[in-house]
């Protein structure tokens, strides 16, 4: 007899972010190199089903370039897999649902399952060994999407309770109330959800993605024999049988390093039908370039060292006391792949802690507060820029916007 009859294995991922850049550098290369990693593992582990957990995209209108690296990798993804393998991939809070499932139905008949919506019936069920495991999806529940389900598919006598947790999690809480009765009919009932989980572990990357999203109680899944959540970027787990997959690459500084908490990857995860024993086990992934902080004095960084250049992706935090001036060109030198600089004596400066700054800087105090203020609101308006159409802001357009700054630091005055 098969010892791996009614064992049911799942490749989870989740938060691909595919089209993000990194302070206008292009991650396009990072993010392939990552997408091939994940192929070559899906092939070696030879899983019944790989899961994505949303956030295919880093924003709801993706790039030309983001869509077609989606496209390949579900190509390249399905070519790996088992004849009989199936894909399962639900949107995030970062995706336009509309735009991941477009094409579902040809996509469903070559087994991978696009599923923008919340259903009362699994969006597919494996069967193995004699045993059936139903996969439910959960992709984010917006307002919208809430009433789209209760208003299709539930009439006034089913469930809607209450949680006390906030809307979110009353509306999740009654999607599942009216899925669970349907639950016996099958051996192992999957979840992948995409959503903030009350007891998460966030991230410095979180911190800007997450917003105003709520948090939901994980009490919500215990009916689930395991659940995959998407939208957090820690690998990380609520319970034995509720995992973040995390991000499968750093997707800030803050995310990146040596610590081995921070591995990004995903998860392959085992199921038993017979027992219901569960394994749940990470795979880690080597990234192209790692994202690190670095801190140290402008002397000390840029002094010459035997060491060939570093490649990765690097934010410097410089310990000077006084500013250094003209600090990015000179450690881009050392650091090819430079992606920023902080000073904390500039740090010190808008806080208002000029009087303890070195001598050499006081001249400058009035003047760079002033400075940190114009550039912050420049730059913020480039990334938007940039966000909106996609490419590089035109210097017309940016000069157009600095001379509006300037003006209106003209009427203050």
């Amino acid at each position: 007899m098969d010892e791996h009859a009614g064992i049911f294995k799942i490749l989870h991922i989740s938060d691909l972010h595919l089209g993000k850049g990194l302070r206008s550098r292009d991650l396009a290369e990072d993010q392939a190199h990552i997408l091939s990693s994940i192929v070559r593992e899906t092939a070696r582990l030879a899983p019944d089903l790989v899961l994505i957990a949303g956030d295919i995209f880093d924003r709801s209108i993706p790039s030309e370039s983001a869509q077609t690296m989606f496209g390949r990798f579900m190509a390249d993804l399905r070519r790996a897999l088992p004849f009989d393998g199936r894909i399962l991939v639900i949107p995030g809070n970062h995706d336009s649902a509309r735009r991941v499932a477009f094409a579902a139905e040809l996509f469903e008949a070559v087994g991978i399952h696009l599923v923008s919506n919340v259903r009362p019936a699994p969006a597919l069920v494996l069967e193995k060994g004699g045993k059936r495991a139903a996969v439910w999806a959960l992709p984010f529940v917006t307002h919208g999407a809430f009433h789209e389900f209760r208003r299709t598919w539930l009439d006034a006598a089913d469930e809607f309770p209450e949680t006390g947790a906030g809307r979110m999690a009353d509306h999740m809480a009654s999607i599942i109330a009216n899925l669970r009765p349907h639950f016996a009919e099958y051996d192992v009932n999957v979840l992948a959800a995409h959503c903030y989980v009350c007891g998460a572990e966030l991230s410095e990357s979180d911190s800007a993605f997450i917003g105003g999203t709520e948090a939901v109680p994980a009490s919500l899944f215990e009916p689930f024999d395991y659940v995959a959540l998407g939208h957090l970027h820690r690998m990380q787990a609520l319970s034995p049988h509720m995992w973040y997959s995390g991000a499968p690459m750093a997707m800030s500084f803050g995310d990146g390093g040596s610590d081995k908490n921070l591995d990004k990857g995903f998860l392959c995860v085992e199921i038993d039908a017979a027992n219901g024993r569960l394994t749940v086990s990470p795979i880690a992934l080597e990234p192209l370039r790692k994202m690190k902080r670095v801190r140290g004095s402008f002397s000390g960084l840029t002094k010459e060292t035997p060491e060939p250049a570093d490649q990765d992706y690097i934010e410097v935090v410089l310990t000077d006391t006084d500013p250094v001036y003209n600090a990015f060109s000179e450690l881009a030198k050392r650091f090819p792949n430079l992606a920023g600089v902080q000073q904390e004596a500039f740090q010190k400066i808008a806080l208002g802690a000029g009087d303890n700054l070195g001598a050499s800087a006081q001249p400058w105090l009035s003047l760079s507060r002033e400075r940190n203020v114009h550039a912050a609101v420049l730059e913020d308006f480039r990334s938007f820029a940039k966000y909106i159409l996609d490419e590089e802001p035109a210097e017309e357009l940016v000069a157009a916007f600095e001379a509006l700054i300037a003006e209106m630091a003209e009427e203050r005055e």
